[in-house]
């Protein structure tokens, strides 16, 4: 698969304000649209991760640091799952 480009103009003096370099800008931004995306149920928590540019299991560290919830359960999906599962055991 072919890899694409993206690219935008960012004033300097905005650099500065941030305190960043362009390389920790690129990575922020990055992980940023990932998380995003991610929040949005736009990408996989795979898909995400690819595009944050880290492994699944660094990316999910950072999404429990912001408190950002992982498996996304609501009560009676959890009780349907956990009764399949019994199911399966017998």
């Amino acid at each position: 698969m072919a890899n694409m480009t993206v690219s935008f103009e960012i004033p300097q003096d905005l650099l500065a304000s941030l305190k960043l370099g362009v390389l920790d800008l690129s990575r922020d931004m990055r992980i940023i649209s990932a998380i995003s995306y991610f929040r949005e149920k736009k990408l996989s928590l795979g898909k995400a991760a690819q595009l944050a540019g880290l492994n699944r299991l660094t990316f999910m560290d950072i999404l429990a640091r912001k408190g950002i919830d992982i498996f996304d359960y609501d009560e009676s999906a959890l009780e349907s799952d956990l009764k399949g599962i019994a199911q399966l055991k017998k």
